[in-house]
């Protein structure tokens, strides 16, 4: 058989563009890897970089089944075959992982990874802008790639997140980032990947006057200000304005080009905060919430209304709700229907913490919600509602190279993080400055034993 160089591109390119967009449901042993068992010699004509193969881990794919002694071609940071008996091409340099378990990175679905560090430490942040309309900041420029947190959360095996700014009601563009790079426009893998809005509180029976007032206000601000945008919208089209850049932020989300992520939490202000969002016609939204979207899971799953859930290892807001009312929260939503994704909150808290992402996942788990839908919540549902599903989430033929090794099952808490790849390239675990302290203080100098 003969194939020039650029056919053989054109129909590897062809399956793994139709790979990638398979159905979750489906095995992952694909077209494209068959193609490599039968026709590797001429595929690796095709490609540039050199080839690496894991081979012998068990791997978890999440779209589909597990693969015993597996194999994952890795190539130019991407994923080009996976399945159990594949050839290893000559001159690929191979990873034994015998005996360890490979699972797609965590996905951390709000976050203010990067742009904190201390929160005590006003210098070390930069999370939000003064003002109500911050609708022109973007979340990746001011992401710093060299954030000490950044390894410690790699090593909790968190290798994506999306972060947001927060500051006034409309809190700017959002952006999903690799934790592993030179910079924040090499870290980058999705932006804008929507508008974040701060939906005002809501008062309710217990408020008083002053509060029912302000919340009042806090709305018909807003309201005034998406009728801004639309009579800026207008006059830009007519030619009779000046350039305005926070109007201007606003004109893709009124658009519909990009998703409003809508973050409410108490169960009032998640029904205002539908209500106006239908009533402005953007429908177009994912809710950032907490434990009271189970009271409002039906709704959810009728207007299928995607979930990123926050503060699962959390105690319970009211006196009279259970202890478990959490924990439980993502088997309710679950149970209804609802398409979600569980995180760590988007504060300076959440960042110092979210290493600890898959444990959230793990008590949901241990509290109704069945194993395998524990680890779809942290990896490739999140990714699906972030809109980078074809970039990271599982271990597909055509995704990023974004993986972990383990000894173990990942939300388990003695299991270890071995070792990290992020877009194909291993990352140091030793270098981060826990470790550092770790062998310090293990090799620091002892007194000599004394006889009796």
């Amino acid at each position: 058989m003969n194939l020039d160089k650029t056919k053989l591109m054109h129909l590897r390119s062809h399956l793994v563009s139709k790979t990638s967009h398979r159905s979750s449901h489906k095995p992952v042993f694909s077209t494209l890897a068959m193609l490599m068992i039968l026709l590797s010699p001429w595929t690796l004509v095709a490609q540039d970089g050199p080839i690496v193969a894991l081979v012998g881990a068990t791997v978890h794919t999440v779209s589909g089944d597990d693969i015993g002694n597996g194999t994952v071609l890795v190539q130019d940071g991407r994923i080009i075959a996976v399945g159990a008996g594949i050839e290893t091409p000559d001159g690929a340099e191979v990873v034994d992982l015998s005996g360890k378990h490979l699972y797609p990175g965590f996905v951390l679905s709000a976050s203010a990874l990067g742009l904190t560090e201390i929160g005590a430490v006003r210098a070390t942040n930069d999370l939000g802008e003064i003002g109500d309309n911050n609708a022109d900041v973007r979340a990746e420029v001011a992401f710093n790639a060299d954030s000490l947190l950044l390894p410690e959360t790699m090593a909790g095996g968190v290798l994506t997140a999306h972060v947001s700014m927060n500051g006034g009601t409309i809190t700017g563009t959002t952006a999903v980032m690799r934790l592993h790079g030179w910079n924040w426009q090499d870290m980058t893998i999705s932006t804008p990947a929507g508008m974040r809005l701060d939906f005002p509180s809501v008062s309710t029976a217990g408020d008083d006057e002053e509060d029912a007032e302000s919340s009042s206000e806090a709305i018909e601000q807003l309201d005034e200000l998406i009728e801004n945008a639309e009579h800026y919208a207008k006059a830009k089209a007519a030619g009779t304005v000046d350039h305005d850049p926070k109007m201007e932020g606003l004109l893709p989300l009124l658009e519909g080009e990009v998703p409003l992520y809508l973050f409410a939490y108490n169960k009032a202000q998640i029904e205002k905060a539908l209500d106006w969002t239908a009533e402005k016609g953007l429908d177009n939204l994912v809710l950032f919430t907490g434990q009271d979207a189970r009271y409002v899971a039906e709704r959810l799953a009728t207007e299928n209304i995607p979930v990123v859930l926050t503060g699962i290892l959390s105690l319970p807001w009211r006196a009279w709700e259970g202890y478990d009312t959490p924990f439980t929260t993502p088997s309710v939503l679950h149970e209804a229907g609802v398409r979600f994704a569980i995180s760590d909150s988007a504060s300076s808290f959440g960042a110092m913490n979210s290493r600890n992402l898959p444990f959230h996942a793990a008590q949901a788990a241990a509290f109704g919600l069945p194993k395998e839908i524990a680890l779809r919540s942290v990896t490739l549902s999140p990714a699906e509602i972030l809109g980078v599903a074809d970039h990271i989430g599982s271990i597909d033929v055509g995704k990023e190279a974004t993986f972990f090794v383990s000894n173990g099952d990942p939300l388990e808490i003695r299991t270890s993080i071995e070792r990290v790849w992020v877009q194909g390239q291993e990352v140091d675990l030793k270098n981060r400055h826990q470790y550092r302290l770790y062998d310090k203080y293990n090799n620091r100098p002892r007194p000599a034993a004394t006889s009796e």
